[in-house]
């Protein structure tokens, strides 16, 4: 989903984002991504690109100042932010868990100065691989939603331990991403009662892209499994689109958003924070170095669909996403 996130707004964005690669790569590898356009909505394709630009520009930052650094990219899945940042000299690795790595090495070959490190990011081993000598940046776009605080607070300490001086950006839900009182919904997806447009206007894109999802992509197993994990008073009756239309017009607006959050469920991040600073607690030797909402200086370009620059202003406006810039 992020790799094509990435290659479709480079196609209909180009002048906001450019990721040549990963076009390459739509079109190089055998999947039917004509389902994940069908089957997600636009502002969360674009919402996927935000981070990688957020990300790029904190790359590049870092190594116009320190040019033979060590950039390591946690969870690199299909990412391909090496061919969009390289300077022609610094040391780029990527990490991912075995299966991935084995893929990945056949579509993006390792180079003299890109190398794939195949392990989890919670095993401390990684670490004897990097080279230290000219400072080290690291990302991690996507990855701490998927473990818990713990998890990610051992972390932490982890990289004080073994790179001191580091670097690490990424991005963070807010805790209000997470509630399902009817007001917020899994990654964006709500909009409070006081603004019954917007919240209308964003749960029909989304239920316009998982209507697609339902009815061609999800398996009978899942939606059976969606449906009996559902925690509203009354579900549908049966996995049939119709019928699953039929019992969503007869919910209220909070009942919606509790729903909604049910079935996204699995999107719900693991590590929600408001603020950097709620890290320095963590261990005395995190420092903030920057916060910012996800879609910061990005522009509301007039091609870009209605709900895309809504969920833009709505989400830096409640600072529900944002990035984050650590120092060790």
């Amino acid at each position: 989903m992020t790799l094509y996130s990435r290659a479709k707004i480079s196609k209909e964005h180009g002048s906001l984002f450019n990721d040549a690669k990963a076009v390459e790569l739509v079109e190089q590898i055998d999947f039917y991504f004509s389902l994940l356009e069908k089957s997600g909505a636009d502002f969360t394709f674009f919402a996927n690109a935000a981070r990688a630009m957020q990300l790029d520009n904190k790359v590049k930052a870092y190594i116009k100042e320190h040019p033979r650094a060590s950039v390591v990219n946690l969870g690199a899945g299909f990412e391909t932010e090496f061919f969009r940042v390289d300077n022609g000299i610094i040391r780029w690795y990527d990490l991912d868990l075995p299966e991935l790595i084995e893929v990945r090495k056949q579509l993006l070959p390792e180079t003299d100065r890109l190398t794939c490190i195949a392990k989890s990011f919670l095993d401390p081993s990684w670490c004897q691989e990097i080279n230290t000598e000219k400072g080290v940046f690291i990302i991690a776009g996507g990855l701490f939603r998927y473990f818990g605080e713990a998890e990610v607070r051992q972390f932490f300490s982890l990289l004080a331990d073994r790179f001191p001086g580091c670097e690490i950006v990424f991005e963070a839900e807010s805790k209000s991403s997470i509630d399902v009182d009817g007001s917020c919904g899994a990654y964006g997806a709500g909009w409070n009662d006081d603004e019954p447009e917007k919240r209308d206007a964003m749960q029909a894109e989304y239920m316009k892209a998982f209507e697609n999802a339902w009815k061609i992509f999800f398996p009978q197993a899942q939606k059976d499994m969606m449906i009996g994990a559902l925690t509203t008073s009354t579900r549908p009756q049966s996995a049939e689109w119709d019928d699953f239309k039929t019992w969503w017009n007869q919910l209220s607006a909070q009942e919606k958003g509790k729903a909604m959050s049910d079935f996204f469920i699995s999107f719900t991040c693991g590590c929600p924070l408001e603020y950097a600073n709620e890290m320095t607690a963590w261990d005395d030797r995190i420092t903030v170095v920057d916060q910012f909402p996800l879609f910061r200086d990005i522009p509301r370009d007039p091609s870009m669909s209605l709900s895309v620059r809504q969920f833009m202003d709505y989400t830096d406006e409640k600072g529900r996403i944002k990035i984050f810039h650590m120092r060790f």
